[in-house]
C-alpha cells in the first residue's frame, strides 16, 4: 500500500522582475521575469496595464511576459503592474512602473475624429482584437529494454498533448474557447480508443449591452446554480442565457449529457437519448439591484440517465426524472447578513416508464443564514478581528433524487452550525451536525442519529528574526473530529444489528519555510469504538516528516517519510506501515541536460502482512533546441522505471520488474495576439 505524503512548497526567496519601457507606441511591453522562477508561481501571477486586466492577453517567451499592444499607447503617463493573484479572486501588487511612451501621437479630443483618423482605425482594430494560445508536447518513445512488465504495450509509441485557448471580442461580444487534445497510438491505451482525439473543450459567447446581456456556452461547463436540483454539474452540453444588463432578470435554458464524455464523437454530449437532461431556470430581483436585494429563482429539469438502485429488473434501463424548485436569497446591512431558503420537488423512476420499479415523488427543503459579527472589523493587538457565523437546516426524502444533482445526499433531517474566526494570521473554523434519517419514516426502516463536531485551527507565524531567526517563517495546525452514531428507534421484528459507536481523530502539524528549504511535521491519532461489539474497536497513529532543500540553483532535493500503527484492539493485532519517499531535480549541463529521479519505499509488516515494494523512477533530458514562444524546442530523454516486490513470508510473490525507454520530444508554445 503506497502512502500518500503532504509536501509543503518552500516560500522562494525575495526575486524581483525587470521592466524597459517600450521605444515606440505599438512596440511588445516586455516584464522580465528571473529565470529560475518555477512553473506555480508563474501560474500566480497577471499583469494590469493602466487598470486593466491583460493577463489573458500576454504570452509567454520562456518565462518573461510579452503583451504585443491591442492599439499603440499615445502619449500620457501608462501604469504597469504585476500583481499576485490569490485564490479568492483578489489581487496584491508585487510590482508597479511608470512609463511614457516616446514618439507617441498626440492625445487629440474626440470632436477631432473622423472616419481617416488613426484613432479611429485603432478603435476598429480593437473590436477586431483576438488571441491565440497552444501548449503542446508530442514524443515518440521507443522500449530499449524491460522485465517482467504484465501488460503488453507497443514497443514504439507516439503520445503527447496540447492545450488552446482562443478568443476575440468584436462590438458588444466576447467569445472565449478552450480545448485540449490527445494523441496515443497505442490506442489499446487510448483514452476514448482513437490515437487522436478532443478531450475536453468549452465555447463561450457573452453579449454585454446597455439594456440586455446574455450568451450561450457549448462543450464542458457547468450551469452555475447552486440548487437542490442542479448543482455542481459539470457535463459536456449547450446551455443560454438572456437577461437585463444590470441582472435584474436572469434566464438560462440547458441541455446536457447525465454521463462523462470526452472525444469528438459526440460534440455536443447530446447524442444519446438515453443520457440526456434539459431544463430552464429564471432569477428575479423583483425590487432592486442593490448588493442586499431580494433575488428569486425557479427552476425544472426533466430527462434519462443511468439505471441505478436494488432488485432492477432491466440492469441496462434508462432511469427517469424531472423537478422543480424555488429558492429565496435576501442580505441585509451591505451583506453582513445573508438568508437562503430552497424547496424542491422530484420524481423519480429508478429503471425508467418501462420497468417494474415505482416511480418516486419525494421533496426537499434547505435554509442557511449567515451572519457577520462586525460591520466594520475590529483590530486587537494590530490584526483585524472577523468573526462569522451560520446556521443551517435541511430535510431530503429517503428517495430524493436529481440527476442534475448526483451528489445530493438523500434521507436526512439535519441541523447544522458553523462559526469561523480570522485574526491576522491566525483562523479558525468550528462545525457542529446534529442528523437523523428515514425521513420517511418507514415502518420497517430503523431511526439513527448521527452528531459530530469538527474543528481546525492554523496559525503563521511572522518570519523570525534576531535570536529566533533559526525558526524561519513558522506555521501550525490542528483538525479534529469527533462523531457519535447511535440509534433512536428500531421497528419491531428488525433482524438487523443495533447502531451505537464514537469515532474521533486529531491531526497535530507544524513547519517552517526558509530562503532554501522547508520542513514538516505531523501526527494524526483516530480511534474508532464500537459499542454493540458489531466491529471491531480499533486505532490508528500516523506520523509524517517532509523536508526540501533547494541547494543550488541547479540541484533541488525533498524527502519525506511516514510511519503508521493499526490496532485491532478486540483481537490485539497491529499492522505497521513505513513510507520512505526520495527525490532529487538536478540541471547537470545549464540549459542542456536535466536529471529527475524520485524513489519510493514502501513496508507493511505485523499482523496480515503484505508485500513490501521499492519503486525508482529516473529521467535525464538532453534539450538541443530549447522551446519558445512560436519557436518549437527539440530533446532526447532516457526515461525508466523499476519496482521490486519482496513477498516476505510469501517467496512466490518476489519479483523485479524494470523497463527504459528512449524519447524524443517536442514541445511547441504558440501565442498570437492583434
Amino acid at each position: 500500500m503506497v502512502l500518500p505524503l503532504l509536501y509543503v512548497q518552500p516560500t522562494l526567496a525575495d526575486w524581483t522582475a525587470n521592466f524597459t519601457p517600450p521605444d515606440a507606441p505599438d512596440a511588445k511591453i516586455v516584464i522580465d521575469l528571473p529565470d529560475d522562477l518555477d512553473v506555480i508561481t508563474l501560474t500566480q501571477l497577471g499583469v494590469e496595464l493602466d487598470g486593466i486586466d491583460i493577463t489573458s492577453l500576454l504570452s509567454l517567451d520562456g518565462v518573461d511576459f510579452i503583451y504585443k499592444p491591442l492599439q499603440a499607447l499615445d502619449g500620457n503617463e501608462h501604469t504597469l503592474k504585476l500583481v499576485t493573484l490569490n485564490p479568492d479572486g483578489t489581487s496584491k501588487v508585487r510590482q508597479q512602473w511608470t512609463f511614457n511612451v516616446t514618439n507617441a501621437a498626440p492625445v487629440g479630443n474626440v470632436s477631432d475624429l473622423n472616419e481617416n483618423t488613426p484613432e479611429i482605425e485603432m478603435a476598429e482594430r480593437l473590436l477586431r482584437s483576438a488571441y491565440f494560445r497552444a501548449d503542446t508536447l508530442t514524443e515518440f518513445s521507443r522500449r530499449v529494454v524491460q522485465q517482467n512488465i504484465g501488460h503488453e504495450t507497443n514497443r514504439s509509441t507516439l503520445s503527447g498533448s496540447g492545450d488552446i485557448n482562443t478568443g476575440f471580442s468584436a462590438g458588444k461580444w466576447t467569445v472565449d474557447g478552450h480545448a485540449n487534445y490527445l494523441v496515443q497510438s497505442d490506442v489499446d491505451f487510448a483514452q476514448t480508443e482513437r490515437a487522436v482525439d478532443l478531450g475536453e473543450y468549452d465555447i463561450n459567447a457573452d453579449y454585454q449591452g446597455d439594456t440586455l446581456a446574455g450568451g450561450f456556452s457549448l462543450g464542458h461547463h457547468d450551469t452555475g446554480l447552486e440548487t437542490l436540483l442542479v448543482s455542481d454539474f459539470y457535463r459536456r452540453g449547450v446551455s443560454a442565457r438572456l437577461g437585463t444588463s444590470d441582472s435584474r432578470v436572469e434566464a438560462q435554458g440547458f441541455a446536457f449529457g447525465t454521463e462523462s464524455v470526452s472525444g469528438a464523437a459526440d460534440l455536443t454530449g447530446l447524442n444519446s437519448t438515453d443520457n440526456r437532461l434539459k431544463g430552464v431556470s429564471l432569477a428575479v430581483k423583483p425590487f432592486s439591484t442593490d448588493v442586499d436585494a431580494l433575488k428569486l429563482t425557479g427552476t425544472y429539469y426533466d430527462g434519462l440517465g443511468e439505471g441505478s438502485g436494488i432488485g432492477l429488473s432491466d440492469l441496462d434501463s434508462a432511469a427517469s426524472g424531472s423537478g422543480w424548485g424555488v429558492g429565496l436569497e435576501k442580505s441585509f446591512g451591505q451583506n453582513r447578513t445573508r438568508l437562503k431558503a430552497q424547496y424542491a420537488h422530484a420524481l423519480f423512476d429508478q429503471d425508467g416508464d418501462n420497468g417494474d420499479a415505482p416511480k418516486d415523488s419525494s421533496d426537499a427543503i434547505s435554509f442557511l443564514i449567515e451572519h457577520g459579527l462586525f460591520e466594520e472589523a475590529p483590530v486587537v493587538w494590530d490584526d483585524a478581528l472577523d468573526i462569522d457565523v451560520g446556521f443551517g437546516y435541511d430535510r431530503v426524502d429517503t428517495f430524493f433524487e436529481s440527476l442534475a444533482n448526483p451528489g445530493l445526499v438523500s434521507d436526512r433531517d439535519a441541523y447544522s452550525a458553523y462559526t469561523n474566526l480570522y485574526w491576522g494570521a491566525l483562523s479558525a473554523n468550528l462545525y457542529a451536525l446534529h442528523e437523523t434519517n428515514n425521513v420517511d419514516d418507514l415502518a420497517n426502516v430503523p431511526t439513527d442519529r448521527l452528531e459530530s463536531i469538527d474543528f481546525g485551527l492554523n496559525y503563521s507565524f511572522d518570519q523570525q528574526t534576531g535570536s529566533t531567526e533559526w525558526l524561519g517563517t513558522p506555521y501550525i495546525f490542528m483538525n479534529s473530529y469527533l462523531a457519535s452514531l447511535g440509534r433512536v428507534k428500531t421497528p419491531s421484528g428488525y433482524d438487523g444489528g443495533d447502531t451505537d459507536n464514537l469515532s474521533s481523530s486529531i491531526t497535530l502539524g507544524g513547519g517552517a519555510n526558509y530562503d532554501a528549504w522547508y520542513w514538516s511535521a505531523s501526527h494524526s491519532y483516530s480511534r474508532f469504538d464500537d459499542f454493540t461489539n458489531v466491529s471491531s474497536d480499533t486505532v490508528n497513529n500516523l506520523t509524517g516528516f517532509n523536508v526540501g532543500w533547494i541547494v543550488s540553483d541547479r540541484l533541488d532535493v525533498n524527502g519525506g517519510t511516514q510511519f503508521g500503527v493499526f490496532e485491532d484492539l478486540d483481537t490485539n493485532k497491529n499492522s505497521f506501515s513505513t513510507n520512505l519517499y526520495l527525490g532529487a531535480t538536478a540541471e547537470l549541463v545549464p540549459d542542456k541536460v536535466d536529471l529527475n529521479i524520485d524513489y519510493n519505499l514502501n513496508l507493511a509488516n505485523g499482523s496480515g502482512d503484505s508485500s513490501d515494494s521499492h519503486i525508482v523512477n529516473s529521467e535525464v533530458e538532453w534539450t538541443f533546441l530549447r522551446p519558445r514562444t512560436n519557436r518549437p524546442g527539440l530533446a532526447l530523454a532516457l526515461r525508466g522505471s523499476m519496482e521490486e516486490f519482496n513477498g516476505n513470508t510469501d517467496s512466490a510473490q518476489n519479483e523485479t520488474e524494470y523497463q527504459a525507454y528512449m524519447v524524443l520530444r517536442v514541445k511547441a508554445p504558440f501565442s498570437l495576439s492583434y
